[in-house]
């Protein structure tokens, strides 16, 4: 790349017909999707009511016959029920084509007045039908229903209509490219390969479903609270507004949802839920191929090598595990990241620290660092750990000047571009009494593996979860490396122990000491690993280890470790021992094949699978373990409601949107008075008087909700909403500026790189 200013100038290329033509094709759609954004959108109006009491469960048919052109529609269908979860509004539609109509409907709440969900409907209709399911515990009446057109479905067709015509002119550009400047066949045969492994490992996600794993309906949610925290003028998003019947849950303060943006994006302009997952998802695939592929290439210096550790990592079987089995989004986004501090810490180990592009090692430090940091915790923590192991085990190295410098740079340059994270991240963990705080009497060593379960490697699929009680590993789910990385290890250790490494090459040294953590941390994987001694030994220890959950999570930097311990092999092997280097490149081909791509299409064949829409079909209440709700918060008591107000207050109207609520109320009392609202209560609401200016109190009420303190004699209008403390506006610009100064030294360092040549 070192002329790569020169080389993307490709001459003749905007001169070409065919590049012109299509161009122009492409305004002119692209100009008739923003006149149809543009457009008004139309409301249809349906009177009519329909009563459901009784006994017995009772379906109707409340609106039918309705005609409808192609689009994205919210239904709105007045009603009122007196129980929650026992009614549910769908649209069916028996006159079109299987899939023509996308909808999960909504389930009836006795707290809302009417629903608020999309239909995606795909083809013009003159059937299409509003119908009512209700249980007999309940009585239920209907009212007047609104149907309204959206643009999203315009939206859509513009960001396919983006997309494709990137891909065309990236396309073009390419073949231009290679017409002037001949990329080699060796770039053209590893681009392909790189993304067949990324589409391999995306099977799952290109059937049109969702595969039901344990932790799916949390992280769409998560994806759903992002969508709806923007839609609420949040940005970042620190609070969910819609979770918990609308009281808000602050989850992304303490799970942090960088890439979920992304789908979270694809949700606002218009796409499914179901879909904007799937690609998440994909494009999650590949960028582990790639970024893996780019680390272990540039470790090797040989493609080859560099692909078949891109294979083995992203189709590795904890990885299939966690990101399709249990659908831990965030998990397995964060093992995106761990090559990259791999390829960072070997050049920082191996690489001479007086040569000139030994400054730049950091750069993957922080990458990798700050990846994990931002997309799950708990595999920061274990990164910081490992990270923490290579530079005990390598100390005589870390004494040296630019080496220790490097480290510096990249741990604080992770911790400056997550600062916007990591400040209310900690300004809530320490300040507010939430439950994840309360939880460290939780054991996990009942959880951790048997050691056979490591090196299996013809899975048949399983469902029993850890601990494994009384039947050990029988009908387990697929949590190991598998056989071919345990081969890759032993064979290393058969190299080492005798004697036919290089004794005094800094790679090989490297290479020795990652295999002893690898063991390590298979080690603390497994059920014999003395986890429950170490928690009972503080309460530091304590809190450490129960946050963990599973000791499995050692296993994603393990299958890293392993996998540059597999390509080491084939580095050592490659010009020594060709028999014994073409053999275990076949083995890893047999091993791929056999073990990692039969998994995934076991999986794909018999894993329950869901199709969602949007976050109405998922209902509004599930927040997995709660661990960020506020201690002692009555979570069945909380529902959709309107404020209570407290002895001589009265509220005269009142207004709620998202987390922001105006009211008028006066107190007629003598004594300060309250009104509780349906937030929950975290630290950074206030109650603003809008005619003075003046706040009001604040504080935790009935069940932890916002409470507004009512002085007597108030007679006003009040603003109640959440804002985030200054110091975490500070922490964003802090985090943006040093984003941007990223961009800029590489931008110049590049240039320089180019000058000089």
């Amino acid at each position: 790349m070192e002329n790569i200013f020169k080389k993307l100038k490709v001459p003749g290329l905007w001169k070409k017909k065919s590049l012109c033509l299509l161009f122009l094709f492409w305004s002119v759609l692209f100009l008739f999707c923003m006149i149809q954004i543009v457009k008004p959108c139309k409301i249809y109006h349906y009177d009519g009511n329909e009563t459901f009491s009784g006994t017995s469960y009772e379906e109707k048919t409340i609106y039918e016959d309705i005609s409808l052109s192609p689009g994205v529609y919210r239904i709105e269908l007045a009603y009122k029920i007196d129980a929650n979860l026992q009614g549910i509004c769908n649209v069916v539609d028996g006159t079109i084509s299987s899939g023509g109509v996308l909808s999960n409907g909504e389930p009836l709440y006795r707290g809302l007045s009417k629903t608020g969900y999309h239909i995606w409907l795909l083809e013009k209709t003159d059937g299409l039908q509003v119908q009512v399911s209700c249980s007999g515990d309940s009585n239920l009446t209907t009212g007047e229903l609104e149907i309204v057109e959206t643009n999203l479905l315009w939206t859509i067709i513009l960001t396919l209509l983006v997309f494709v015509g990137v891909i065309l002119l990236m396309a073009h550009y390419i073949c231009e490219y290679n017409r002037v400047f001949p990329i080699s066949i060796e770039k053209k045969q590893s681009f392909f390969l790189v993304m067949l492994i990324g589409l391999i490992a995306s099977v799952p996600y290109l059937c049109g479903y969702n595969i039901w794993g344990a932790d799916l309906g949390y992280h769409l949610q998560r994806i759903e609270g992002l969508k709806d925290g923007l839609l609420s003028g949040q940005f970042p998003v620190r609070l969910e507004p819609e979770w918990l019947c609308g009281h808000g849950y602050a989850d992304a303060i303490f799970y942090c949802g960088t890439l979920l943006y992304f789908p979270a994006l694809l949700r606002l302009l218009g796409f499914p839920v179901t879909t904007s997952y799937n690609i998440f998802c994909v494009a999650l695939n590949l960028a582990t191929a790639w970024i893996s592929y780019f680390c272990f290439y540039h470790i090797f210096r040989n493609r080859r090598h560099g692909i078949i550790c891109s294979a083995l990592y992203t189709l590795s079987i904890f990885r299939i595990y966690k990101l399709v089995i249990t659908s831990a989004v965030g998990e397995a986004s964060a093992f995106t990241f761990i090559p990259l501090v791999i390829y960072g810490l070997y050049r920082i180990f191996t690489e001479n620290p007086d040569k000139p592009g030994y400054k730049t090692s950091w750069v993957f430090v922080m990458l990798g660092f700050s990846g994990p940091l931002q997309t799950h915790v708990l595999t920061c923590e274990i990164t910081a750990f490992v990270m923490l192991l290579f530079c005990i085990i390598n100390f005589r190295k870390l004494l040296r000047r630019n080496t220790l410098l490097e480290l510096l740079k990249g741990g604080i340059a992770a911790l400056a571009v997550s600062l916007w994270f990591l400040v209310p991240f900690l300004d809530y963990y320490m300040t507010q009494p939430v439950h994840i705080k309360y939880v460290s009497a939780r054991t996990i060593q009942d959880r951790g593996l048997y050691l056979a379960q490591l090196a299996f490697h013809f899975w048949g699929g399983g469902g029993e979860t850890t601990p494994l009680a009384d039947n050990g590993m029988w009908h387990s789910y697929p949590v190991g490396i598998g056989m071919m990385l345990i081969a890759g290890l032993v064979l290393f250790l058969i190299l080492w122990f005798s004697g036919k490494l290089p004794g005094k090459k800094e790679e090989t040294s490297f290479a020795k000491k990652t295999a002893l953590i690898a063991m390590l941390l298979l080690l603390m994987s497994l059920k014999i690993f003395p986890w429950d001694r170490i928690q009972s030994m503080n309460s530091v220890f304590a809190a450490l280890v129960s946050s963990l959950q599973f000791p499995n999570r050692f296993l994603g930097w393990g299958t890293g470790c392993l996998v540059f311990l597999f390509g080491y092999c084939l580095d050592y092997l490659k010009g020594r021992h060709e028999k014994g280097y073409l053999f275990l490149l076949v083995l890893a081909f047999i091993g791929i094949t056999t073990s990692d791509m039969y998994l995934l299409d076991y999986t794909n064949a018999e894993q329950s699978s869901v199709t969602l829409y949007n976050e109405d079909g998922m209902g509004v209440s599930y927040i997995s373990g709660a661990e960020y709700i506020l201690e002692g918060t009555e979570q069945a008591d909380i529902a959709f409601s309107g404020p209570e107000a407290g002895e001589g207050v009265e509220i005269e109207t009142y207004d709620k949107e998202y987390l922001s609520i105006d009211l008028q109320c006066f107190n007629n009392g003598t004594d300060v008075g309250f009104i509780d609202t349906p937030i929950l209560y975290y630290k950074g609401y206030e109650a603003v008087d809008t005619d003075s200016g003046n706040r009001l109190g604040v504080c935790a009420g009935k069940n932890n909700v916002v409470r507004v303190m009512i002085p007597p004699g108030f007679n006003g209008h009040l603003k109640i909403r959440f804002v985030p403390p200054v110091y975490w506006r500070i922490s964003e610009l802090v985090s943006g500026v040093a984003c941007i100064g990223l961009m800029v030294l590489w931008y110049r360092n590049r240039r320089r790189k180019y000058v000089k040549a």
